[in-house]
């Protein structure tokens, strides 16, 4: 890998050290990954410039470097891999004050370049039951929690359905925001991507509450400056659970432990609570639909 790196991008660090998708080192007084890109590599020009941008306005995000034949990735052993510096400090713990003040730097009005999460979501509900209809005894517990999770996003559908996205903006949001991400949580451009701008408000109240603690003054505080459309969307990506399908998927596709699972199984209550509580702030200022098992359950 080292050779690799000195070959494509003249760049000669002492040591590198494994990661799960490629290797990192310092170089220069910077630190940088090597990794691999596992998005199409149509987006990364796109990312490259976003990063630029961002970088040229004195945010400090992290930036793609060039190889020697000007390109801004490596294909390697099937792989599409690619080097990026890290600017600033490498932190997890952004608030999510951080989080709204990122989102906002960059922002449209043309909801015609993300697809809606409606026809997202039934997509992934259309693959996953086609798949459950081709299994045995495989995944037996993915076989036996998986209606529940349906349901969840059935729900969070028909409350899309509510929305008018007239009244909703783009903004640079990330594909997930969890600690395993390198380089921290919001600064690194291969998780960059332009959603509904309170897609990382719900990501963020998601992540909090299955690796940290809930904090409900500062959440009310945000839920008390959406307008009603986004409300509504941030309930409805709250419910939608990202967190199972990416494990689901992981299972499936990477033959990882289905035990892992049971971590989100096994708080379905605290976060149905959780739901109920978001619900019942949304409510007391635009009167929402309700949801009648998660208000009979309460």
């Amino acid at each position: 890998m080292k050779e690799t790196i000195n070959y494509y991008y003249k760049v000669y660090p002492d040591k590198i050290y494994e990661i799960n998708s490629g290797v990192y080192f310092y170089f220069n007084d910077f630190k940088y990954y090597f990794i691999e890109f596992t998005r199409t590599k149509e987006e990364i020009n796109l990312l490259v410039k976003i990063s630029n941008d961002l970088y040229n306005k004195h945010v400090l995000v992290n930036t793609f470097i060039l190889t020697k034949d000007n390109n801004y990735f490596v294909e390697l052993n099937d792989k599409i891999m690619i080097l990026l510096r890290v600017n600033s400090i490498e932190s997890d713990t952004n608030t999510l004050k951080d989080l709204i003040y990122f989102n906002n730097l960059l922002i449209t009005d043309d909801c015609t370049k993300t697809e809606s999460w409606a026809s997202l979501w039934a997509k992934k509900v259309d693959i996953f039951e086609s798949e459950m209809n081709n299994l045995n005894n495989d995944y037996l517990l993915v076989q036996e929690s998986i209606d529940y999770y349906i349901g969840l996003t059935e729900n969070a559908i028909s409350y899309f359905n509510l929305v008018d996205l007239k009244n909703v903006k783009l903004s640079l949001c990330h594909k997930r925001l969890n600690k395993y991400l390198y380089s921290g949580l919001i600064n690194n451009p291969i998780n960059f991507m332009f959603d509904y701008e309170v897609r990382d408000i719900a990501e963020y109240i998601k992540t909090k509450f299955f690796t940290s603690y809930i904090d409900f003054d500062e959440i009310e505080s945000v839920l008390n400056k959406l307008n009603r459309d986004n409300s509504i969307l941030l309930f409805c990506r709250l419910m939608y659970p990202s967190y199972y399908f990416d494990e689901v998927k992981k299972i499936m596709e990477e033959d990882y432990n289905e035990k892992k699972l049971k971590f989100y199984i096994d708080k379905v209550d605290d976060f149905e609570n959780l739901l109920f509580d978001i619900y019942e702030i949304i409510n007391k200022k635009y009167n929402i639909p309700p949801i009648s098992w998660l208000e009979n359950k309460n």
